[in-house]
C-alpha cells in the first residue's frame, strides 16, 4: 500500500479519536497550508485556515524530516480515550536526528516526568509538554512506523519551518487552545490507587461537601 492510501486511511481512524482537533501541515501546488481535517457530506476535507499566506512548501520541509517529534497514532487498552502519542524512540524516523536534537528532546519532560523522547501517552499530554519547551507540534500527513506495532502519523516541529514570526503565534495559540480543551488529569493519568488518591484529594473533597 502506497504512502497516500496509507495516509488516508490513518486519517479516516484517527479522526473518531480527535485528528480533526490537531492542527495539520500540509503540501500543495507548491505552497505551504495548515489547517485542519473536516468531515463534509460523509468525505474528510482539509480546510486551510490561511494561516501560512504565500508560504512556498519548501520552506516547512524540515517538519518532514529533521523537525520529526514523534506520531500520533492509536493505541489499544490505554486509559486516556484520545490520540496517543509515541516519542521518537518509538519512531522509525526516515533521517537521523543530530545529537543535539535528540540530547534536547530528552530533556523534554511530560506532566508526569516522563522524557519526550520514551513518551507513550495521551497525545494532548504530549503536545502540552512540549508547548512548554518551546516546540511547536502539528501533525504532518506522513505515515512512521512505530515500535508498537502500528503505524502513526508523524507530529513536526513547526519552528523549524521558515515562515513569519505572526504565523508562528498565531500557530501556537491554536494549538494551545485545543490542548486546554480537551486536556483533563484523571485519576488514571496520575497512576494512583484510591489510598493515595484519598491522600491527595481527601481533605479537598471532605472540605467541599461540609
Amino acid at each position: 500500500m502506497g504512502n497516500t492510501q496509507t495516509t488516508g486511511k490513518l486519517f479516516l481512524e484517527f479522526f473518531s479519536l480527535g485528528l480533526g482537533e490537531l492542527l495539520m501541515l500540509q503540501r500543495h501546488e507548491g505552497k505551504a497550508l495548515l489547517g485542519y481535517l473536516v468531515m463534509e457530506k460523509g468525505k474528510l476535507l482539509f480546510r486551510d485556515q490561511g494561516i501560512l499566506k504565500d508560504v512556498p512548501e519548501m520552506a516547512v520541509a524540515p517538519c518532514w524530516d529533521i523537525g520529526t517529534v514523534g506520531a500520533i497514532c492509536r493505541l489499544e487498552g490505554v486509559p486516556w480515550k484520545s490520540l496517543s502519542f509515541l516519542g521518537p524512540d518509538h519512531c522509525r524516523i526516515p533521517v537521523d536526528l543530530s545529537a543535539t536534537r535528540h540530547d534536547l528532546l530528552g530533556r523534554v519532560t511530560g506532566p508526569m516526568g516522563e522524557d519526550l523522547l520514551t513518551f507513550r501517552g495521551s497525545a494532548y499530554r504530549a503536545f502540552q509538554a512540549m508547548l512548554g519547551a518551546h516546540i511547536l507540534p502539528v501533525v504532518v500527513p506522513q505515515p512512521l512506523v512505530t515500535d508498537a506495532g502500528v503505524i502513526g502519523l508523524a507530529v513536526g516541529d513547526l519552528r523549524f519551518a521558515s515562515i513569519p514570526l505572526e504565523a508562528v503565534m498565531t500557530a501556537h495559540e491554536l494549538v494551545e487552545e485545543s490542548v486546554e480543551r480537551h486536556l483533563t488529569l484523571s485519576v488514571e493519568d496520575l497512576s494512583v490507587d484510591e489510598e493515595e488518591f484519598e491522600k491527595l484529594f481527601g481533605n479537598f473533597i471532605h472540605s467541599d461537601r461540609a
